[in-house]
C-alpha cells in the first residue's frame, strides 16, 4: 500500500513539474509576442532613455576598435522586456564629424574618454546630431560562447530596428526594419547611407561654397510661412576643431523666398563669443526659436563659476531686434550655492540692431545691473 502511494505521490510530482515547465515556456512565448507586438506598433519596447538603462557615454568600443560618434548601449539578456540596443549621436554636420573623428587621436585620452565629459560635450547642442536608437531583438542574440558582454555575438541576418528620436516632441519613431550580418553602429556611413534624407549638410554647404558650415537652422523668423535659415560658420582661425565650431563663429542669417531660395538677411561675424580658454564646457551650444524670436544659447566660464547665456532676438518685419538677454550661474565648487539669475531688457539697451549686438557690447552690458 505504501509503495502505491509512492508511485502516486511521484507521478504528481512529475505531472506538475511538466505543468510548471510548459506553463514557463507558455509564458516566455508570450512575454516573445508581446515583444513583437510592441515593435509591429511602430512603438520601442521600451522607453530607451529610460535611466535603469544608461551606462554612460561612450566613443570606443576597445582600443582597436574606435567609433566615429559618442553613443551608449545596454545589454541584459535576463531581461524580459529588452536585451540589447545602443543609442548612437551621429552628427549633421561634416564639421562635427571630424570632429568626432580627431577626438581620440590626442595624448592624454584617458581624460577625455570620460562619460561625463562626453555628455558635455553632446548635450551642448543635441540638435546637431541625429539621435538614432538600433534594437536587436532577442532572438538575434548568439549565446552560444555565453551570456556574458564579451561573450554575446550577434547571429547572421539579424533584423536591426532603427528608431529616431525626435526632440521637439520628445518620442521616438521606427524609421526601418533591416536585416544584416553586421550592423556596424560605429560606423558614420552605415547610417548615412541607410538614411541620406536626414544628413543635409551637403545642401547646406551649397549656400556659401567658400566657407565651411558649422551649424544650420530652419525656422519661421518672420513668420511668413516661408523657413528661413540661421547658419554658422566655422572660425578657420581656431587650430582645434572642437574650437573652429565653438568659438566666434561667423552668422549668416538668410531670408527664405517662395521660390524655395534664399537671399542674405543680415550677418554678424563678433556675435559668438572667442576662446577665452576658461573652461572645457565653453562655447556656443545652439539656438532655438519660437514663433518670432530666437535665442542663442551659450556657455562661459569664470572661475569656478559656469555661466549659462541665453541671447533673444525679436523679429519685427524686416528687422531683428535684441529682445533680452539672460544669465544663469552654476558654482562647480559649491553645487549647494544658489545664485540668482540674472536678466536684461530692452529697458536696459532700449534698440538694438542684430548686427550690433557683439562680444564687447554684451561684456559692457553685462557690468551693468538690470533694471526692472
Amino acid at each position: 500500500m505504501k509503495l502505491i502511494i509512492k508511485v502516486v505521490l511521484v507521478c504528481l510530482l512529475i505531472i506538475s513539474c511538466n505543468g510548471q515547465v510548459k506553463n514557463k515556456n507558455k509564458q516566455e512565448i508570450e512575454e516573445d509576442k508581446k515583444q513583437v507586438e510592441k515593435i509591429d506598433k511602430v512603438q520601442p519596447p521600451v522607453n530607451f532613455f529610460e535611466k535603469k538603462y544608461f551606462n554612460g557615454y561612450m566613443i570606443s568600443f576597445g582600443d582597436f576598435d574606435i567609433s566615429e560618434h559618442p553613443y551608449r548601449f545596454y545589454y541584459n539578456y535576463e531581461n524580459k522586456e529588452v536585451q540589447w540596443f545602443a543609442i548612437s549621436y551621429v552628427p549633421k554636420y561634416i564639421s562635427l564629424h571630424k570632429y568626432w573623428l580627431n577626438y581620440l587621436h590626442v595624448p592624454n585620452k584617458e581624460e577625455i574618454t570620460g562619460s561625463s565629459i562626453i555628455e558635455k560635450i553632446v548635450s551642448k547642442d543635441l540638435s546637431s546630431y541625429n539621435i538614432f536608437a538600433v534594437y536587436i531583438p532577442k532572438e538575434y542574440l548568439d549565446i552560444s560562447n555565453g551570456k556574458s558582454e564579451e561573450a554575446m555575438f550577434f547571429k547572421n541576418n539579424t533584423e536591426v530596428y532603427f528608431y529616431l528620436y525626435n526632440l521637439s516632441e520628445k518620442k521616438w519613431s521606427l524609421l526601418r526594419k533591416v536585416k544584416t550580418n553586421n550592423p556596424l553602429i560605429g560606423k558614420y556611413d552605415f547610417f548615412y547611407k541607410l538614411f541620406p534624407e536626414l544628413f543635409s549638410f551637403d545642401e547646406v554647404s551649397k549656400l556659401n561654397e567658400n566657407r565651411n558650415v558649422a551649424y544650420s537652422y530652419d525656422f519661421d523668423l518672420d513668420q511668413d510661412g516661408i523657413k528661413d535659415k540661421i547658419i554658422l560658420y566655422t572660425n578657420d582661425e581656431e587650430k582645434g576643431e572642437f574650437e573652429r565650431i565653438h568659438f566666434g563663429l561667423p552668422m549668416e542669417i538668410k531670408k527664405g523666398l517662395p521660390d524655395k531660395t534664399y537671399q542674405t538677411w543680415y550677418n554678424n561675424n563678433l556675435i559668438i563669443r572667442k576662446n577665452n580658454f576658461n573652461c572645457a564646457t565653453e562655447g556656443f551650444s545652439t539656438i532655438v526659436s519660437k514663433d518670432n524670436y530666437f535665442t542663442i544659447e551659450s556657455q562661459i566660464c569664470s572661475d569656478y563659476i559656469e555661466i549659462s547665456s541665453y541671447l533673444t532676438f525679436k523679429v519685427i518685419g524686416k528687422n531683428i531686434l535684441l529682445y533680452k538677454y539672460s544669465e544663469t550661474y552654476f558654482d562647480k565648487a559649491d553645487h549647494d550655492r544658489i545664485i540668482p539669475q540674472r536678466t536684461w531688457g530692452v529697458k536696459d539697451f532700449h534698440n538694438v540692431n542684430f548686427e550690433d549686438v557683439t562680444d564687447d557690447f554684451l561684456i559692457k552690458l553685462i557690468q551693468t545691473k538690470p533694471k526692472r
